[in-house]
């Protein structure tokens, strides 16, 4: 059992359990996680290591049963359980995260950058610190790295993200009176087209198909599908 075209074609698909659902903001997604021989309640705070360094988390679903090669291979992985000086480096974490950020924005409207600063990640360790940001074009924002690298002493990585990523990191409600799809479920983003609108007989007022982000609203595709299929043409009966 795979999925067509997977490039993880030949590799076990046997559904595992130790696997834990782990969420590390308020308003992001799940993110798959191996817990090993451990076993993990809903609710424990828990110290993961992912690409961007070690993180604290909140586990939201245990077990997470999977049987995709690619989600297993993706996942990140349980540490240990966060002990109390964790939970300091991560209340450290958390307001170095802020003070960077607005100076991050200080120095761009100083050094007349054309781009926006929209978030900032410190590492739990603090070696690390990612700045998302949106632009246009291209930035030279070599000097910006610089300062920022000088003032905070941490290695800095300038992450571009689109207005759709950006609504995403950022959360917020969006028109439904719901949390974000994009900040708490949904990972990949779908082509959207006016004609999805136009499918469904809803208004095309922007203010009333747009998301946060400006663009058209992502579940705008959830149920295109069903207005795609075709009706069933009734053929006319002859009278003899």
């Amino acid at each position: 059992m795979s999925c067509q075209g997977c490039s993880y074609t030949g590799i076990s698909t046997a559904i595992e359990h130790n696997f834990v659902g782990v969420r590390f903001r308020e308003e992001t997604n799940l993110t798959l996680c191996e817990s090993g021989e451990e076993i993990y309640s809903q609710g424990e705070t828990v110290v993961v290591e992912l690409d961007s360094g070690p993180a604290v988390g909140r586990i939201e679903r245990s077990p997470m049963p999977i049987f995709k090669p690619c989600q297993k291979s993706n996942s990140g992985r349980i540490l240990r359980r966060a002990g109390e000086k964790d939970r300091e480096l991560h209340e450290r974490q958390l307001t170095r995260e802020m003070s960077a950020k607005r100076f991050a924005q200080e120095r761009v409207h100083s050094l007349s950058l054309e781009m926006k600063v929209s978030k900032v990640q410190f590492s739990l360790d603090g070696s690390l610190a990612r700045f998302f940001f949106t632009a246009d074009g291209r930035i030279d924002f070599r000097e910006l790295v610089r300062d920022l690298s000088g003032r905070f002493s941490v290695k800095v990585r300038m992450v571009q993200v689109g207005t759709r990523d950006e609504a995403g990191l950022i959360g917020g409600v969006g028109v439904c009176g719901r949390t974000l799809c994009c900040s708490t479920w949904l990972k990949d983003f779908r082509p959207i087209s006016i004609q999805m609108a136009k499918r469904q007989g809803l208004s095309l007022n922007p203010s009333k198909i747009s998301g946060q982000c400006g663009r058209l609203l992502c579940c705008l595709a959830y149920e295109d599908d069903q207005y795609q299929k075709p009706k069933a043409k009734q053929s006319p009966t002859r009278a003899n």
